[in-house]
């Protein structure tokens, strides 16, 4: 079986969608817990309406990418 990259590294999803500030601030304060949605919703409130905008086209992106991962393996069968 080939090496999968997970077994070296973990990657927070929540780091691909934030900016580092935030992503900063939620990951000193919860981690290593998944945060909660009440907490993303308070730290969002101190973001501009731009950054919450980006933060929402990266989770689609994400989103989209996840899906066609899905479908390309569930296919494999």
């Amino acid at each position: 079986m080939p090496t999968m990259l997970h077994e070296y590294a973990a990657i927070d999803p929540i780091a691909l969608l934030f900016p580092t500030r935030l992503y900063t601030e939620l990951s000193e304060k919860l981690h290593p817990n998944v945060p909660k949605a009440i907490e993303i919703k308070e730290a969002l409130g101190r973001l501009t309406p731009a950054e919450r905008k980006y933060i929402l086209a990266r989770a689609r992106m994400l989103s989209s990418y996840s899906k066609a991962v899905e479908e390309a393996v569930g296919s494999m069968k």
